[in-house]
């Protein structure tokens, strides 16, 4: 098929080259409106901005950044980097503490192009410091003004795991997101639950294997996210299975809109799968 071209999307749009080159690249002189449409339009024809000739134009290097602070999923990570190499893209990693200087030693090198941030958290100081840089970023998990997203529905979650539970005759649901030395102790603080949902699978995994309850007798177990870990214990925990690497490929694609066009899109990921298994 023929790479779809800019002169395609001006014919589509109805407007001049010039409008659509301003509205892709994100350059004064197009209405907010015009922008919007003109990135809908250039989606749905599937073109991609050109790479190679990006970094002559605009000084790019190629490269988006990712710094991990703390523990996220690795499926996330290889479906960002497949879907930047796609473009030509590369993606440079970094495990550090105190990811506010990398970031701004990243961006005042001129090292990246923009960045992804992955693991946010309540109130997540990094995410305020990127927009005062302007830093081109896409985010999962979270949203900000001017910053495209990946927002994750915990709703549909939510209500198949309490409709197993009802199912199963589970009136009394407990909560736990202590990580697994705190998970003991706990779930044994909960009053009169007959079923506790674990944000940490391994946390699920500790009450399963070593806490002396007897599972699923006297207490169900869900696991919020799956793991390996899910399926090691005996009996296997049942738990919420979520599609890790489609939102790395969503959040490096909408980067990479963001990066071609100046316009910020935040979607949506697709419902989780629970997976039912010896807990409950």
């Amino acid at each position: 098929m023929k790479r779809p071209t800019i002169g395609d999307i001006a014919r589509r749009a109805g407007l001049s080259k010039a409008a659509v080159s301003y509205a892709l690249n994100g350059r004064p002189g197009v209405s907010e409106e015009t922008r919007e449409r003109v990135s809908r339009i250039a989606h749905a024809l599937g073109w991609r901005a050109n790479i190679a000739a990006l970094a002559l134009s605009s000084e790019r290097v190629g490269v988006a950044g990712l710094v991990v602070a703390g523990e996220v999923p690795w499926p996330t990570v290889e479906g960002i980097e497949r879907e930047l190499a796609g473009d030509g893209v590369a993606l440079q990693v970094a495990i550090a503490k105190d990811a506010e200087e990398t970031y701004q030693d990243w961006w005042a090198s001129g090292r990246v192009d923009g960045m992804l941030l992955i693991d946010p958290r309540p109130d997540d100081p990094r995410i305020p410091l990127l927009h005062k840089l302007g830093v081109p970023t896409a985010l999962i998990g979270a949203s900000h003004p001017g910053m495209s997203a990946v927002l994750h529905d915990r709703t549909g979650a939510c209500e198949q795991v309490t409709r197993h539970l009802a199912e199963r005759g589970h009136t009394r649901i407990g909560h736990v997101a202590a990580g697994p030395d705190e998970a003991i102790a706990a779930t044994r603080d909960l009053e009169d639950v007959t079923a506790v949902i674990y944000d940490d699978p391994m946390a699920a995994a500790k009450v399963v294997s070593t806490s002396g309850i007897r599972v699923p007798d006297d207490l169900a177990v869900v696991a919020w996210h799956d793991s390996p870990v899910c399926r090691l214990v005996n009996p296997e925990i049942t738990a919420i299975r979520h599609d890790h690497a489609a939102d790395g490929a969503l959040a490096a694609r909408l980067l990479l809109n963001l990066l071609s066009t100046g316009v910020p899109e935040q979607r949506e990921t697709g419902l989780d799968e629970l997976v039912v298994r010896g807990t409950t």
